[in-house]
């Protein structure tokens, strides 16, 4: 009886050695893998709103302040979420990429935009702007005649610029809709 307890023990002991001999052989042919640089962040034109992403207290044209905005890359760098919050409750939330197939960033937009919500415009870059950053005009049906567009532009490390206009007359002129200055902030409100 103490002898089929011993054997059985060296048994054990056997298969225990036996598992870690090949988790240590294992361990031998795996080989460290180098980490691999997402391919977005190798291309530029993903990079023209990397500037954009980090927190920031969001400021209306007269310095007051109207939002806290998050904006962060995600997937390895290929696209930038940015979601905002107001102080009446307002939310917002917008996906941004670079479509590489057609050269042009696209954008998607929803909100609950108190006292109702504003849809969900999808936006492509604009190809005439040529500035920093990036200027979003939306996908429009034929014939519209009302335009929008949204610029978003570094002023510099700390502050960037959210420029919404409009035109009422297919692109001719245009007025300011909304003038959002962003600094940087590490302060939630």
């Amino acid at each position: 009886m103490h002898t089929n307890l011993y054997a059985n023990r060296l048994g054990v002991i056997a298969i225990i050695a036996s598992l870690a001999s090949a988790s240590l052989q294992n361990q031998k042919d795996v080989r460290p893998r180098t980490a691999t640089a997402s391919p977005c962040s190798a291309d530029s034109n993903y990079q023209r709103l990397a500037f954009w992403v980090g927190d920031w207290e969001v400021l209306d044209s007269t310095g007051a302040r109207y939002a806290a905005q998050n904006v962060r890359a995600v997937v390895d760098g290929c696209a930038i979420t940015a979601e905002w919050t107001g102080r009446a409750g307002n939310r917002g939330l917008s996906v941004s990429a670079f479509d590489v197939n057609k050269r042009e960033w696209k954008q998607v937009y929803m909100s609950n935009q108190i006292p109702s919500p504003s849809g969900v415009p999808v936006r492509h870059s604009d190809s005439t702007y040529h500035g920093p950053g990036v200027r979003f005009i939306p996908s429009l049906d034929a014939g519209e005649v009302a335009r929008s567009r949204v610029t978003i532009m570094p002023l510099s490390d700390d502050r960037a610029l959210q420029l919404f206009e409009d035109s009422p007359d297919s692109g001719k002129t245009w007025r300011t809709a909304f003038k959002a200055e962003h600094r940087r902030n590490t302060n939630r409100f």
